[in-house]
């Protein structure tokens, strides 16, 4: 009966990952829906409000354009 432990733990193991690639391919679907909907944050203000952060002149995140 001893083997039967790491069996266990081997399904347990093979559920956790098929529901992680479940969930990561549903994020992916998302993402991809909203960039075909132009729903995209443009890489030059994202990069500007990274190097803000914690400044004075902090900028607020960037919004979708589009």
């Amino acid at each position: 009966m001893p083997d039967q432990a790491p069996l266990a733990e081997h399904d347990e193991a093979t559920a956790l990952r098929h529901r992680r690639i479940a969930r990561e391919a549903r994020l992916l679907a998302e993402a991809r829906a909203d960039i075909a909907a132009g729903m995209v944050v443009d890489e030059a203000a994202v990069n500007a409000w990274i190097d803000s952060i914690g400044t004075e002149g902090e900028l607020s995140p960037p919004f979708p354009i589009g």
